[in-house]
């Protein structure tokens, strides 16, 4: 262990301050955090950190010149930028589309004849394939919202009350699995392969954006009778199928497809968001599943300094409750940030473009999210960290090095004792600081 660590501190306007700090030489000092290497919790995935793709983040992008395009999608996927790795996607709608749409609105086409690309032709596709020349091997994986409008009860994408529901009849579930299968065939002829699938975008949300409201059962259900079945017939091996996305911690909603072992055996790992982060730690130790943190809490448009110490707050939550992807929400959105609902969510994103003078923001979100995506790399483990001070989380990558992860959320400059391997740094770091230490 070198006599130095590497650390970059971040403010609220002063970000990325990049220094070293050496160790102290005090003695018999009391520890605030101690760090024991030996003692490890998850494997990060090989591709941990990611975003979600929509409609509405290259319509922000628009007026751009390809040169600065370009540049703001290599400051989300290039190796000097957020390195993501994987990438969230829109299986036909999601609440950040252009408009509410799928891939086929021709009622009670079950064969599914006039599926079409054609809806993401304009905006989804050129933002994906930007992604892929800066980052060739994304790995992605895609949520439906909504199934088509003739699919549900209520004849629309979106909506709410009792009828916002697919008809959970055998016809429209196997032409369902069926629109899954086109789906991943007609992205591959795009040149994009498409590593997992889950059923359902938060299945008991009912909102006047894209939904549809699903019981645990008929989850399991579809799974088990249509879509897996779909997939093998189709000859799709290559392919992950998770469970979720969940935005609580609703047991009800997992413990069927999660008690079916016909179910459980295909199901690679479990997706959280928002509140669920306490399920998602229960399942991580009930059924030893994979965690997949599927989209970060995505604010109230402010993006602000304050939405960048909650998002701290986040990525600690989901790791500690197992989690071993990240995903950010919207990566790019306009200075508004509305989405498809009426009237609209105004949401956050780590950049916004002022849609009248095309001035570009990187939030303080962007930089709190690089504390973490730049330096814990992919295939590392989360490590046991004790002590008074909570506000800390800890990893080692594979080549060794300990990437410790703090916030001083406090008022006044604080000076916590970290104890590491016998050696102990004293940082005093500024009030409502994010830092990284590289050891």
């Amino acid at each position: 262990m070198n006599n130095k660590a590497q650390w970059i501190s971040s403010t609220e306007n002063n970000y990325w301050n990049n220094s070293d700090i050496s160790f102290s030489t005090k003695e018999n000092i009391k520890p605030d955090i101690i760090i024991n290497e030996n003692i490890c919790y998850q494997t990060m995935d090989e591709t941990p950190w990611g975003g979600c793709f929509a409609d509405r983040g290259y319509m922000a992008m628009e007026k751009l010149t390809k040169e600065k395009k370009y540049k703001l999608i290599n400051s989300l996927f290039g190796d000097e930028g957020l390195r993501l790795t994987t990438a969230r996607l829109p299986l036909g709608n999601n609440d950040f589309s252009d408009t509410h749409k799928s891939y086929n609105e021709h009622t009670n086409d079950y064969s599914m004849e006039y599926f079409s690309l054609s809806s993401d032709e304009k905006y989804l596709l050129p933002y994906i394939k930007m992604a892929l020349e800066t980052r060739p091997n994304i790995n992605f994986f895609a949520t439906p919202w909504s199934p088509p409008s003739w699919m549900k009860h209520n004849n629309s994408i979106h909506g709410t009350g009792n009828n916002n529901k697919i008809i959970f009849q055998p016809l429209i579930l196997k032409a369902y699995a069926k629109y899954f299968v086109k789906y991943i065939q007609e992205y591959e002829k795009q040149g994009i392969h498409i590593n997992a699938i889950t059923p359902q975008n938060e299945p008991t949300m009912d909102t006047l954006y894209a939904s549809c409201v699903w019981t645990g059962e008929e989850l399991n259900i579809f799974i088990r009778d249509y879509l897996y079945p779909a997939l093998c017939t189709a000859g799709i091996n290559n392919i992950e199928l998770w469970l979720g996305t969940f935005t609580d911690s609703n047991a009800a909603l997992v413990i069927p497809a999660l008690e079916d072992t016909s179910t459980n055996k295909v199901i690679d790992a479990v997706c959280f968001q928002w509140w669920g982060s306490y399920l998602a730690k229960a399942v991580n130790k009930g059924y030893r599943k994979k965690i997949i943190q599927s989209e970060t809490k995505c604010g109230n448009g402010n993006n602000d300094w304050n939405y960048a110490e909650e998002q701290f707050d986040c990525f600690k939550e989901f790791l500690e409750a197992g989690a071993s992807r990240y995903y950010l929400w919207n990566m790019i959105l306009d200075e508004k940030g509305a989405n498809t609902a009426e009237p609209p969510w105004y949401q956050n994103a780590p950049i916004i473009i002022d849609s009248k003078t095309s001035e570009i923001t990187f939030c303080p979100s962007y930089y709190l999210t690089k504390h973490f995506s730049y330096f814990i790399m992919g295939n590392a483990k989360r490590i046991d960290v004790q002590g008074s001070f909570q506000d800390v989380t800890v990893f080692k990558n594979p080549d060794g090095r300990i990437i410790i992860e703090l916030k001083n959320s406090s008022d006044t400059s604080i000076s916590p004792v970290i104890s590491i391997s016998g050696k102990i740094l004293q940082p005093e770091t500024s009030p409502h600081s994010i830092n990284t230490f590289i050891i």
